[in-house]
């Protein structure tokens, strides 16, 4: 009687100490899949430094749909931008954080069109936007970017021999309007001789080396687009008079540059350096091997050259609507006045 007693006993403590464990585990696991799902933080610093700002924080929490923020680069490296990528996945469930290493999943990374490590992808819905790098002001920007609903559109000026985005040859900007295509850009011609006014579809304005004067209507066009918060991109070549080809020296339109700070000179730049000359170049094909630390540039690489270029004098103004200058000078390179002395001497060359 006493050992089945005893033995009842054992197996009522066994039962206890049993359901006891079970119950310890699950609520470690439950603890577990709660502290990997929602992830505190706590940022003890004065200028809250590793926190993420409050119109971040307002964009994320009120996200609409799923996005997915996908970063390119080797797997050693991705505890690089984890940190920061995993603050956006903390604020809300709907973002999710993906790790893709180019060399183990390449064909992921091409279809993406990645080139660079460190390539970082935001996704909303069905638009995608590329972030320059991982710090928040570029993350954010993508996310401002994806969410915009309106089509952005380059238009392209027309009308006085600039470059055309339908042209295919050397010169032609077809290229450049693929490459625009591939970021969700639309790309149009525009021209302000018809009507002195810049559509307000437009998102960014492009002068892409015009060789004919621009009108005064025109010029005061652009001018109003800009003052009144229109980007604009002036690409203007160096006013060479050489056989048949002419190109204006376009004052109306240095002037109005002037205004903001940034005087085009009327000058050719020659590339003396001799590792040019070894690969074929003339002289007056720059080649640029080093580029300055601004967003516009800093992703260039390598070593391009550049034919017929000028230089720009930029200088304080209360505007402050310059350009950064695109390329640092090298010593090898030399500007070569235009007056119709020297334009004379190239025609005859």
């Amino acid at each position: 009687m006493n050992t089945e007693l005893l033995k009842a006993r054992q197996t009522k403590y066994a039962a206890y100490v049993f359901t006891y464990v079970l119950v310890v585990l699950a609520v470690v696991t439950v603890a577990n899949v709660l502290a990997n799902r929602y992830v505190k933080t706590y940022d003890t610093t004065s200028n809250k430094r590793y926190s993420l700002s409050d119109q971040t924080v307002k964009i994320v929490k009120g996200l609409k749909q799923d996005a997915t923020i996908t970063y390119f680069s080797q797997t050693s490296r991705f505890q690089e931008a984890k940190d920061k990528l995993e603050q956006y996945a903390n604020l809300s469930p709907k973002v999710r954080v993906e790790y893709v290493d180019p060399d183990k999943k390449p064909e992921v990374a091409r279809a993406a069109g990645i080139k660079n490590y460190g390539a970082t992808i935001v996704q909303i819905g069905a638009r995608k936007e590329e972030a320059k790098s991982t710090s928040e002001e570029d993350i954010t920007g993508a996310f401002i970017r994806d969410l915009k609903n309106t089509t952005r559109t380059v238009c392209f000026v027309a009308g006085s021999g600039e470059h055309q985005i339908e042209d295919t040859d050397r010169s032609g900007y077809s290229r450049f309007k693929d490459l625009l295509g591939k970021d969700n850009y639309e790309a149009k011609s525009v021209s302000l001789l018809q009507k002195a006014e810049v559509p307000n579809e437009c998102t960014v304005v492009v002068v892409g080396g015009p060789s004919g004067d621009y009108q005064q209507p025109e010029v005061d066009a652009l001018k109003k687009y800009v003052e009144d918060g229109g980007r604009a991109l002036f690409l203007l070549d160096p006013p060479l008079k050489m056989g048949r080809s002419e190109i204006a020296d376009n004052n109306a339109l240095s002037t109005l540059l002037q205004g903001w700070g940034v005087t085009p000179n009327k000058d050719l730049i020659l590339d003396l350096n001799p590792i040019g000359q070894l690969a074929g170049l003339g002289p007056q094909v720059a080649l640029v091997t080093r580029y300055d630390s601004h967003p516009i540039v800093r992703e260039m690489k390598g070593s391009r050259a550049r034919s017929k270029r000028r230089t720009a004098t930029k200088r304080p103004s209360r505007k402050c609507l310059i350009l950064p200058r695109a390329a640092c000078p090298r010593r090898s390179s030399i500007p070569l006045k235009l007056t119709p002395a020297t334009q004379k001497t190239r025609k005859d060359q």
